[in-house]
């Protein structure tokens, strides 16, 4: 995990689980996370393996030019991908956080870097029907706005047991500098 915005949203969500396998969507406070928001996304299952959009950044809205709300999370990367990442998606529904390192390609065959993170909630239920994530680029491409992104590929990927979700800001310096900075 390298991304700041990864870091600091691994952190919100290990503060607002406390003790839990992971929190409440109830418990997250768009406020408190102001500054990540046009990277953050919020999934809900809509049926066996598939993750839809509830919510989306303006940020990952734009890159592909155009609302995500109510798509397929897996429709961001390129088709071959898409298996491989439902796999992915279904591993943090049964309560593993994941990290992935993506390679990003437009209609007009520009390339990014990016990292997404992916953090199970449990919905009203109380079943892990929800999750959190974020789609964050290493540098933000001129070309945005103006020539959309066709989908990712996934370079590398990383699941992470809960205690290790726990103890990996830690050991970053870069997350006790994002924890401990507040929306204006």
């Amino acid at each position: 995990m390298q991304h700041p915005t990864s870091i600091a949203l691994l952190t919100y969500w290990d503060t607002k689980r406390g003790e839990r396998p992971c929190p409440a969507r109830s418990d997250i406070e768009p406020a408190e996370i102001a500054r990540h928001l046009p990277h953050v996304l919020i999934a809900e299952a809509a049926h066996e393996r598939a993750w839809h959009f509830r919510l989306a950044g303006t940020g990952l809205c734009n890159l592909v030019g155009h609302e995500l709300r109510g798509q397929p999370v897996s429709r961001m990367w390129l088709e071959e991908y898409r298996r491989n990442v439902g796999n992915i998606l279904q591993a943090v529904a049964e309560g593993t956080p994941a990290v992935l390192s993506l390679e990003g390609l437009s209609k007009n065959g520009k390339a990014l870097k990016a990292e997404a993170l992916f953090l199970p909630l449990s919905g009203p239920s109380g079943c892990r029907d929800r999750m959190l994530g974020a789609i964050s680029l290493f540098e933000q491409p001129y070309w945005v706005g103006h020539d959309s992104l066709i989908g990712f590929s996934t370079t590398g990927f990383r699941l992470l047991a809960p205690s290790e979700a726990r103890s990996f800001p830690s050991k970053r310096p870069e997350a006790q500098q994002a924890a401990t900075e507040r929306p204006a």
